[in-house]
C-alpha cells in the first residue's frame, strides 16, 4: 500500500498537483515553487553550467572565501562515515565552486551532474537541498523523492547557508550521498562545519576591529559554539555572528548601534578588563547573564613584527601560502607571511617553537616561497659542538665552500638549529660565517634562519664576538604554538591519519576526545597517539569510544568507579583494575584474566559497557 507521501508524489508527476498535508511544508512549498517555474517533474532537469571561463572567475573572485571553505570541506569529507558521498561548497547564487567525492560516488550519475560550474538554484534543478537552502536561509535536507524530479529520486543531499557578519548569505555547505540512513548524522557535521567557515570569515573581516566573544557558560568560551560581536573603539557594533543572535534572542540586532543597547553595563571597563586577559560577566536586557572575554584578532607577535607589516613597500605581494594543515592556524599563517617577507629582504630571523611544532616545515615553506632554485642549508649547532676539534667538519660547514655543490656566493638560506648550543671553536666559526654571509647580503643574498627551542639568550661561554654577531640574526622572532593551542589540529590530525593508513578515517568525536583528554603538546605525540589507534583498532571508522578504550587517558589510572568510591578497600581494587587494564592496551579478556576475575567485572569497573566495544 502506498504511503500518503507517495500518493502526493504520484499526484505530482501525473496530474501537476498534489494534496499538501502529505509532503513536509517546506518540501510542498518547493514543489509549488517548481511548478510556477513550469518544470516537469519526470522531465529531465536543466543542466545549467556557467561555463569554464566564467567558473574560472568566479572562483578567483572568492579566492579568499575558498581558502577558508577548503579546509572544513577536507575535514567535512574526513568525518562522514562509510562511502558513496560527496562534499561540496556553492556561492550564493547556487554555482558549485568546489567538490569532493570518493570513487564510488564519482562513477554514479549525480557525479556527473553535480561538477564545477553547474547551477542549483529550484529555478533550475528544481527541489533539491542546496537550491533550498538558499531560498530559505536555513539548514535543508531533500531526501529521495523529495526532490521535485524524480530523476533525482536515489540522491540524499543535506545543505547548510553560510552567513557573513552581515547577515548575507555568502555561500553554502552541501554533502550529498546515495544512502539516505546517514543523512540526520550528516546534518550536525554540515552545520558545524557551516558555522566554523562563519567563525573564520567573521574573524577575518573584523580582524582591526574589537571581537569580543561570548557564551552563557564560561568553559565554553574556548569553543566554536561562541557568540561574537564586533565593535569599534567607541562601542559601535559593526557585526555580529549568527550564534551571537541565537545567544541574545529577543534582542533585535537591526535595531541595535551600540553596546549599550544589548548589555547593562559600561564598554570601557569591561573591555579595560578583558584588555587585561580577564573574562568578565556581562547580562543583557533580558537578564540573561554570559561570561565573555576578548577575541584577539589583531597580530600577536612582538612589536618588530608589526613594525615590519607597516615598513614594507605597498607594491609587495606575499607569495601564495602552502595548502598544509600545518599552515591553516590563524597565528602560524600570519607568522608565516611575515617569514616570507623576512627572507625577501634578507632580514635574519628567528623561529621559536619546542620540537615537533613544525619548525622545519615552517623553514622549508619559507625558502620554497623566496628561493627554491637555490639551496638550503641546516647547520645542527649541537652536532658541531661535539667535534669542534675537527678542521673537517669545520671546512664543510664554515668555509667559503659551505658543500661540495654550493658556495657564499651562490646565495639560499642558511639554518641555524639551535645556535645557542654552539661552543667553542664551533661558535667562533659560525660568527665568522654569519659575518660573512651578511656583508655579502647585496649580492649573494642569503636568508639566515635560527631556530630555538626557547626565546634565544645570551650565553655566558659565547666571546664578545660572538655574541655581537649572533645578536644581529635577533631581527624578527617568529613563535610556534603547541598543538594544544592550534585552531588548526583537527585538520593536522585527520592529515596524519591519511598519511598513517588509508583505511581509517577519523570522526570528529574522536578527534574531540584525542584533544580533550591527551596533552599532546607536539605533532610526534599526536603521531604516536594516531599509531597506536591503528595498530589495536579493528574498525576503519575510528570513534570517541574506540579513543577511550585503546588510547585511555591517564584519569583511568586514578578514578574509581562510582560504586567504589568512599571504600577505601573498593577503591584500591578498583584502581588496580584500571591500572593492568591500561598495560593491557585496554585489552578485556587479557586484563580478566590476568587478574583472575570476569570480563563483567573489568567492564563495570572500568566503566565501559559491553555492548559499545568489541572486545579484542
Amino acid at each position: 500500500m502506498q504511503s500518503m507521501f507517495m500518493k502526493a508524489r504520484s499526484a505530482l508527476e501525473t496530474k501537476g498537483r498534489f494534496a499538501p498535508g502529505a509532503v513536509p511544508e517546506h518540501i510542498a512549498d518547493s514543489w509549488h515553487r517548481c511548478l510556477q517555474h513550469g518544470l516537469d517533474p519526470v522531465g529531465k532537469p536543466l543542466d545549467a553550467d556557467i561555463g569554464l571561463a566564467a567558473l574560472r572567475e568566479t572562483r578567483q573572485k572568492h579566492e579568499a572565501l575558498l581558502r577558508v571553505v577548503r579546509p572544513e570541506l577536507e575535514l567535512l569529507s574526513t568525518q562522514i562515515a562509510g562511502t558513496n558521498y560527496m562534499t561540496a561548497f556553492a556561492d550564493n547564487r547556487g554555482v558549485v565552486l568546489d567538490a569532493i567525492m570518493d570513487t564510488e560516488f564519482s562513477l554514479s550519475k549525480c557525479a556527473r551532474a553535480v561538477r564545477c560550474g553547474t547551477i542549483w538554484d529550484e529555478e533550475h534543478r528544481g527541489t533539491n537541498a542546496l537550491g533550498l537552502a538558499l531560498y530559505t536561509g536555513r539548514t535543508s535536507m531533500v531526501t529521495g523523492p523529495e526532490h521535485y524530479f524524480s530523476s533525482h529520486g536515489k540522491v540524499s543531499c543535506v545543505s547548510s547557508p553560510i552567513f557573513n557578519s552581515q547577515g548575507e548569505i555568502v555561500g553554502l555547505l552541501d554533502a550529498s550521498s546515495e544512502v539516505a540512513a546517514r543523512q540526520f548524522h550528516t546534518q550536525a557535521l554540515v552545520e558545524l562545519a557551516a558555522s566554523n567557515i562563519e567563525n573564520r570569515l567573521f574573524v577575518e573581516d573584523h580582524r582591526s576591529n574589537i571581537i569580543i566573544q561570548f557564551h552563557p557558560r564560561q568553559e565554553y568560551l574556548k569553543t566554536q559554539s561562541v557568540g561574537m560581536i564586533s565593535f569599534d573603539e567607541q562601542g559601535l557594533i559593526l557585526g555580529a555572528n549568527r550564534r551571537a543572535a541565537q545567544l541574545l534572542n529577543g534582542l533585535d540586532f537591526s535595531n541595535l548601534t551600540k553596546f549599550s543597547d544589548l548589555f547593562r553595563t559600561d564598554f570601557n571597563s569591561n573591555l579595560s578588563a578583558m584588555r587585561g586577559g580577564e573574562s568578565v560577566r556581562l547580562v543583557d536586557w533580558l537578564n540573561s547573564a554570559f561570561f565573555a572575554r576578548l577575541r584577539i584578532s589583531r597580530i600577536s607577535s612582538n612589536q618588530n613584527s608589526q613594525n615590519l607589516t607597516l615598513n614594507l613597500p605597498p607594491t609587495y605581494e606575499v607569495p601564495n601560502l602552502p595548502s598544509s594543515p600545518v599552515f591553516r592556524d590563524e597565528q602560524v599563517r600570519n607568522s608565516l607571511k611575515l617569514a616570507i617577507r623576512s627572507a625577501k629582504m634578507m632580514t635574519p630571523q628567528y623561529v621559536i617553537g619546542p620540537s615537533g611544532t613544525g619548525r622545519t616545515t615552517f623553514v622549508q615553506a619559507v625558502h620554497q616561497a623566496t628561493c627554491p632554485e637555490k639551496p638550503l642549508i641546516a647547520v645542527d649547532c649541537r652536532v658541531a659542538n661535539l667535534n669542534s676539534d675537527s678542521q673537517e667538519l669545520t671546512g664543510e660547514f664554515f668555509s667559503d665552500t659551505v658543500s661540495d655543490k654550493f658556495t657564499i656566493e651562490s646565495g639560499g638560506v642558511l639554518v641555524l638549529e639551535d645556535l645557542s648550543e654552539a661552543t667553542g671553536y664551533a661558535s667562533e666559526q659560525l660568527a665568522q660565517l654569519v659575518n660573512r654571509m651578511l656583508q655579502h647580503k647585496s649580492s649573494a643574498k642569503w636568508s639566515i634562519i635560527v631556530t630555538e627551542n626557547e626565546p634565544p639568550k645570551e650565553q655566558e661561554h659565547w666571546s664578545k664576538f660572538v655574541s655581537m654577531t649572533f645578536t644581529k640574526l635577533r631581527q624578527q622572532e617568529f613563535q610556534l604554538p603547541a598543538l594544544s593551542e592550534r585552531t588548526d589540529a583537527a585538520l593536522i590530525a585527520v592529515s596524519i591519519m591519511s598519511r598513517l593508513s588509508a583505511n581509517h578515517q577519523l570522526s570528529r568525536s574522536a578527534i574531540d576526545v584525542i584533544f580533550d583528554n591527551h596533552k599532546l603538546s607536539n605533532f610526534y605525540d599526536l603521531e604516536k597517539l594516531l599509531t597506536t589507534l591503528i595498530i589495536h583498532c579493528p574498525a576503519t571508522i575510528l570513534r570517541a569510544e574506540h579513543v577511550h578504550r585503546y588510547i585511555p587517558g591517564q584519569e583511568l589510572r586514578t578514578v574509581v568507579c562510582p560504586r567504589c568510591k568512599g571504600n577505601s578497600a573498593k577503591e584500591a581494587k578498583c584502581r588496580e583494575i584500571n591500572r593492568v587494564f591500561a598495560e593491557c592496551k585496554s585489552n578485556i579478556a587479557l586484563t580478566a584474566r590476568k587478574l583472575g576475575v570476569s570480563r563483567n567485572t573489568v567492564y563495570s569497573h572500568t566503566q565501559i559497557e559491553p555492548n559499545d566495544l568489541s572486545s579484542v
